[in-house]
């Protein structure tokens, strides 16, 4: 009797491996889609302290939201509207989308040489800037913050588009959550993907602080008027 052991044959071993590719390509988008689920609660627990920051801002602004950006008085200086707020979350992650954190400039504080990205999160302003809590008839359907686009080398091109697009209106707005760039401004479909990154959903806060996913939305999500 033949006492040595019978190792696998090459057919054996090809089929076990085939296996293996097959149970990682099931298993694999899986898991990439659980790893997502839970960026997409950590980035809307970042909107549910970020919404409260910008009622605590009107509150004390006799009502009035932020301006996307500000000229410093007497300087070529500029900030956004995260600086204006930050104080009110002493946090640089609370402005970070787990999923697409965007580059950080050691240049944070005062005196803010540029404006920088610095945040995940794009301000629907277009409207919201310009109105005061009375003009806002539709709080719980007007869209405040939202997941933002823009490109991984961003030093320069950020400007254009998601920041101070001037075409950056209701239906613009819609189109970038559609995942449609044909009508948008500097935007492809990859950007577009970085945008649409919570599984192919968006992250939205609305004006009276609640937070949810969205994959659609109409002009009518960011105008302040009863829809």
């Amino acid at each position: 009797m033949d006492a040595r052991k019978r190792g696998f044959t090459l057919i054996e071993l090809l089929v076990v491996i085939a296996i293996i590719a097959i149970l990682a390509a099931i298993l694999f988008p899986v898991f990439a889609r659980a790893r997502e689920k839970a960026r997409t609660a950590s980035c809307q627990n970042n909107l549910k302290q970020l919404a409260p920051a910008m009622a605590i801002y009107r509150s004390d602004n006799d009502g009035g939201m932020p301006m996307d950006y500000y000229q410093i008085i007497g300087s070529t200086t500029y900030i956004r509207w995260l600086h204006v707020i930050y104080g009110y979350v002493n946090s640089d992650e609370v402005f970070q989308c787990p999923s697409k954190p965007t580059k950080m400039d050691t240049d944070w504080v005062p005196p803010y040489q540029t404006l920088g990205p610095y945040s995940s999160y794009y301000y629907c302003h277009y409207y919201l800037a310009a109105e005061s809590e009375s003009d806002v008839k539709d709080t719980t359907g007007t869209i405040m913050l939202m997941d933002g686009w823009f490109k991984d080398d961003c030093d320069q091109d950020w400007i254009r588009g998601m920041f101070t697009s001037p075409q950056a209106n209701a239906t613009v707005m819609a189109n970038w959550v559609n995942g449609d760039w044909r009508d948008t401004y500097y935007v492809n479909r990859e950007i577009l993907a970085n945008m649409r990154r919570h599984n192919d959903g968006v992250n939205a806060a609305y004006y009276d602080g609640h937070v949810k996913r969205i994959n659609r939305a109409t002009p009518a999500d960011f105008t302040p008027a009863l829809d």
